[in-house]
């Protein structure tokens, strides 16, 4: 979790870290990660999750991105060249996340 930890405090955002029990939470105005080390739910690989902080309820109702790894080196090279398109699909998730309220909205007038 090293790796992963000196990542987000090397990165150009300014995170909020939250470590505990296997697990690295890191969290900017936009964007939440969670980071989970190998275990056995995880078939010993590294899991990166990403939601978006507007739209968090729970990680089970608000994962936009679900990643695994063999490595947080594997980890750290993912966030560094997709760092983009982590937020293109954060952009997507709210997106949907938007219309589906829209839409129970629509019902509930009609």
């Amino acid at each position: 979790m090293e790796n992963i930890r000196r990542w987000f405090e090397n990165d150009y955002e300014q995170y909020k870290l939250w470590e505990y029990d296997g697990h690295l939470e890191a969290m900017t105005d936009v964007a939440y990660f969670m980071i989970v080390s190998p275990h056995i739910g995880t078939k010993n690989r590294w899991m990166l999750r990403v939601s978006t902080v507007s739209a968090f309820d729970r990680w089970a109702n608000s994962t936009a991105i679900e990643e695994f790894f063999d490595s947080s080196i594997e980890l750290c090279l993912y966030l560094y060249d997709h760092r983009i398109d982590i937020y293109k699909d954060l952009l997507e998730y709210l997106s949907r996340e938007y219309d589906e309220l829209r839409e129970e909205f629509e019902q509930e007038l009609y």
